[in-house]
């Protein structure tokens, strides 16, 4: 079965990113994803993300999202910004899907942080995002591979009971 039909249920991917706990849907391709706390420095950061799962016309599946704050930290979220852009697609020759993803985070940390040197701060918050998108990357291969190969089993089943 061409990948492309089973990435048209958005929701599976929803799924696949991340667990099922951490997810509340909000609307029709829009989901809310509560992330695991993030140790920052001296800060204990939980994100909770709005986003959209999307097909577009081309059968790519677009992720995004401008969308997300810092639970329990209402003072942070006020100098805090936050993009997800990326896409995902069956490659051409069906042997597969690629994508790419662009996670940008901008925090304009208190004065209490100003002494921190830069380049530590910086290198942190690199390492944070970039922890992020593996995690990501690594959770949606697993997954998608397991439940995609489990969908084909399913359809090419029911259609030999015919």
């Amino acid at each position: 079965m061409p990948i492309n039909e089973y990435l048209k249920n958005t929701e599976r991917l929803v799924y696949a990113l991340a667990d099922p706990s951490q997810i509340k849907v909000l609307g029709r391709h829009t989901f809310q994803f509560s992330m695991r706390p993030i140790k920052f420095l001296m800060l204990t950061l939980e994100p909770v993300a709005d986003v959209k799962i999307y097909p577009n016309e081309c059968d790519e599946i677009i992720i995004y999202s401008d969308s997300c704050r810092l639970r329990h930290q209402a003072a942070l979220n006020r100098r805090f910004s936050f993009k997800l852009r990326g896409w995902l697609a069956p490659r051409s020759d069906n042997s597969g899907v690629s994508g790419n993803a662009e996670l940008d985070i901008t925090i304009d940390l208190p004065s209490a942080f100003r002494l921190t040197p830069k380049s530590l701060l910086e290198s942190t918050g690199n390492a944070i995002v970039n922890g992020i998108l593996i995690a990501i990357k690594q959770r949606l291969q697993r997954r998608l591979i397991h439940e995609y190969r489990g969908w084909t089993s399913g359809i090419l089943a029911s259609s030999q009971l015919r």
